[in-house]
């Protein structure tokens, strides 16, 4: 550990592990790669970004999206706009989910398979929330 009397032998030591350390080196060894620490880095970045915004600008994106679809379903009701909800629903519900317990399954394997990217988007999420 550092064992150190003054800032500047501080500095030299984290200089020094700095230096000597190897990213590529250190993925592999846990069993990841260098792309895969750079794409949890995004993923962090991103979700970091989401929970500081939500924090911030909830209230006003709730107001927004309940006030856009009361609008499009008075717009529906009134036949000013046709919305077609099968290809609505062929494009965003996963064919392979016929309820919510398999949808909950899919999740689940995701995360099983993702998992680094994951923790990295539900810490960067919890962060950017907190100082939000």
């Amino acid at each position: 550990m550092f064992y150190c009397t003054s800032v500047g032998e501080v500095m030299e030591k984290v200089k020094n592990w700095w230096a000597s350390f190897n990213l590529k080196k250190w993925a592999s060894d846990i069993g990841g790669s260098s792309a895969d620490a750079i794409q949890a880095a995004v993923y962090f970045g991103l979700s970091f970004a989401i929970g500081f915004l939500f924090k911030k600008y909830f209230k006003f994106m709730f107001v927004s999206l309940f006030l856009s679809v009361v609008i499009i379903k008075i717009l529906e009701y009134n036949h000013f706009i046709d919305i077609d909800w099968q290809s609505i629903r062929a494009c965003f519900v996963n064919e392979q989910a016929t309820d919510i317990n398999s949808s909950l399954n899919l999740v689940f394997e995701w995360i099983k398979n993702n998992l680094l990217f994951f923790v990295s988007s539900l810490v960067g999420f919890l962060i950017g929330y907190k100082l939000g």
